[in-house]
């Protein structure tokens, strides 16, 4: 008799969600689809000169595609008020959703990325 592998617990379709406020609370889009795009945009974006302009739109597009457009000008009217670790969080969040994975790991690993693009503009 062939092994049966259950799988169905793991395959729940049950969205993340990133809540910022007492008011707003929103879905994660964690689908590969979104994973594909989010990782072009990345690989897009390396290739640019201009990276520190470049920077705040690939940061808009993947809350858009993330989070969705409601979700975006709810965080875009924020621009003024929010420090830009503010949005470097909900960019973790989105990416801890996407890969399955504790906040506190992609912290981690983005705190490491920060100190290494530190030490190379030495």
């Amino acid at each position: 008799m062939a092994k049966v592998y259950d799988i169905m617990n793991k395959l729940v379709n049950v969205k993340p969600t990133v809540k910022i406020d007492e008011d707003h609370e929103y879905k994660i889009n964690n689908t590969k689809n979104n994973a594909i795009y989010i990782q072009s945009l990345v690989k897009e974006n390396k290739k640019k000169d201009d990276k520190k302009q470049d920077e705040m739109e690939l940061i808009n597009k993947i809350i858009k595609a993330s989070l969705g457009k409601e979700a975006f000008e709810y965080i875009d009217s924020k621009g003024d008020e929010w420090s830009m670790s503010a949005y470097n969080a909900i960019i973790n969040v989105i990416m801890a959703a996407i890969s399955n994975v504790e906040l506190e790991e992609i912290e981690e690993m983005s705190e490491k990325e920060a100190k290494r693009f530190q030490e190379s503009k030495e």
